[in-house]
């Protein structure tokens, strides 16, 4: 078994359904271009062979994805029943996607960002980019704390989704002139700015939250990762929204 495996960790589990912590590196299921590539999907297959007959044949049990070099909460299906709830509840946005992530310069207390975003290009090697004629995209966040390392300057964000399009928080933010650290696709020059002491985009799927068909509410977190935790500690703190810390 891979170190991305024994990295993976269980954080809930039903008889329905399932929600991980993806580690940074390994993308949730091998694209055309990358068919032998170990994945979550690979995974989740091998732990449980009985949902290779839920939902789409070519990625069973998959309701919902993280970029490859993205961490964090991932839901996954393990029947019929739970692949039909949470494929719902993604459709209907009921439930509440949170990540944390640092962005270039210094980011005002909270925005909204609405604009649509259309894929350019095939699985595999698409781009997102704005495009009025795209599908509707809406990101909320909220500034949380903010650092700086010689003249630029680094804004902390939580950042809410609205909706799930692909690579929808890392294009949005590059829209507004604030891309996110360590994206190589989109914001260049500046998402490169810490280059030396970041190996990943900072991007962190930290919270998940919904209601289980039973009634009961679920609130699930995800621990910071070090890696991202150690690019702050090598930044200068200068001041923050928030007096908690995104590991408390």
């Amino acid at each position: 078994m891979t170190m991305f495996f024994m990295n993976m960790t269980i954080e809930y589990e039903n008889q329905d359904l399932l929600i991980v912590n993806k580690p940074a590196g390994i993308p949730v299921y091998s694209t055309k271009k990358s068919v032998h590539e170990d994945s979550v999907l690979t995974w989740f297959l091998e732990k449980y062979p009985e949902a290779k007959a839920v939902g789409d044949p070519e990625r069973p049990g998959i309701v919902h994805r993280l970029d490859k070099q993205t961490s964090g909460l991932l839901c996954l299906a393990k029947t019929a029943p739970g692949y039909e709830f949470l494929t719902k509840l993604f459709r209907s946005r009921e439930i509440n996607k949170e990540y944390l992530s640092l962005v270039y310069g210094r980011v005002e207390k909270h925005g909204i960002i609405d604009k649509p975003l259309s894929k350019i290009g095939h699985e595999g090697q698409s781009r997102v980019r704005v495009n009025e004629a795209g599908k509707e995209a809406k990101t909320e966040y909220w500034a949380e704390k903010y650092y700086g390392l010689g003249v630029d300057e680094f804004t902390l964000v939580r950042v809410k989704l609205h909706t799930g399009r692909t690579h929808q928080i890392r294009v949005h933010m590059a829209s507004e002139k604030h891309p996110v650290m360590g994206d190589d696709l989109y914001g260049k020059p500046q998402s490169q700015k810490l280059f030396d002491i970041l190996k990943r985009q900072f991007l962190h799927a930290n919270r998940l939250e919904f209601k289980l068909p039973d009634g009961t509410w679920l609130e699930i977190e995800s621990k910071f990762p070090e890696d991202l935790q150690e690019v702050l500690n090598k930044l200068k703190f200068q001041s923050s929204n928030d007096k908690s810390n995104p590991n408390d």
